[in-house]
């Protein structure tokens, strides 16, 4: 398949990439380059009329901010998968030290329907074709819907002076232990939740995490949650443990500064503590 084309100007032949004949040697330098790839899904059924595919390309390098968009493309889905698509962007804007993913997702006005659960770095990946999977939101072990049963007990945030979104949350302890970065570990685990597009991304102790979440009051699901997939000597213990905690939340609970997440019973699984930067 191909993977990344090139628009480029030759003579007078433009189509696709200048409008302008009278474009000078500088401005015909190329400009624009191009991901092409599919999307595609495995549960046998098709989605509703009117869904649409977006398809983003991220600078997820940023550990304390969220991610950034270089490009994006939306299309109405018609048919059965695989889905192609193609993304502009400039190449000036990719740095080699730097981390990107693309990311997919399908919504119905302001549903999510699926989404990808694995990172996918085309710039480090460039023997691979562009092949992205979605899973259905609301299937399997863990979904991003609000179900968690109510036991009666009341879970409220006292005195928040930090906010659940946009907010970098360091984690503290899981389970009543205390969270203590492995020798050799890159980075403390944290969590960050944008506000903006319901996703999330952070650190778990070897690899970046990423996935969706949804909140309302106090009650809280994260949806299905990806990772990078580096091996790590240091780290992994607090990584499992991490991921399951998100898995496992139901609740969320600020006081001050710190947040305490709660599972389906309400019982505390995990406490965070906010940092400015």
């Amino acid at each position: 398949m191909l993977r990344v084309l090139v628009c480029a100007v030759v003579g007078l032949s433009l189509w696709g990439c200048n409008e302008s004949d009278s474009a000078s040697p500088a401005e015909a330098e190329v400009k624009q380059m191009q991901l092409s790839g599919e999307v595609y899904y495995l549960e046998k059924k098709l989605l509703p009329p009117g869904a649409e595919l977006q398809v983003t390309l991220e600078d997820v390098s940023k550990m304390d901010v969220a991610s950034t968009v270089l490009s994006e493309q939306k299309q109405t889905i018609e048919g059965a998968p695989p889905y192609a698509f193609s993304l502009n962007y400039d190449p000036n804007a990719i740095q080699p030290k730097m981390a990107y993913s693309l990311r997919a997702k399908v919504m119905m006005a302001d549903k999510l329907l699926m989404t990808s659960t694995e990172a996918f770095d085309p710039f480090k990946s460039a023997d691979d074709a562009i092949k992205i999977k979605l899973s259905m939101v609301g299937h399997g072990k863990k979904s991003a819907t609000l179900t968690t049963p109510d036991t009666g007990l009341a879970v409220v945030s006292v005195n928040p002076l930090a906010t659940l979104t946009n907010t970098y949350w360091k984690l503290l302890s899981i389970g009543g232990e205390e969270v203590v970065m492995a020798e050799n570990q890159a980075r403390e685990a944290y969590v960050q939740m944008n506000d903006n597009d319901k996703s999330v991304k952070g650190f778990a102790g070897c690899n970046q995490i990423m996935g969706t979440f949804e909140a309302s009051g106090n009650r809280i699901k994260f949806g299905p949650i990806a990772a990078t997939r580096k091996a790590c000597m240091s780290g992994m213990e607090t990584e499992s443990a991490f991921v399951k905690v998100l898995e496992d939340a139901g609740y969320f609970s600020i006081h001050e500064h710190n947040m305490t997440l709660l599972n389906g019973e309400k019982k505390p699984i995990a406490r965070f503590k906010a940092q400015y930067f």
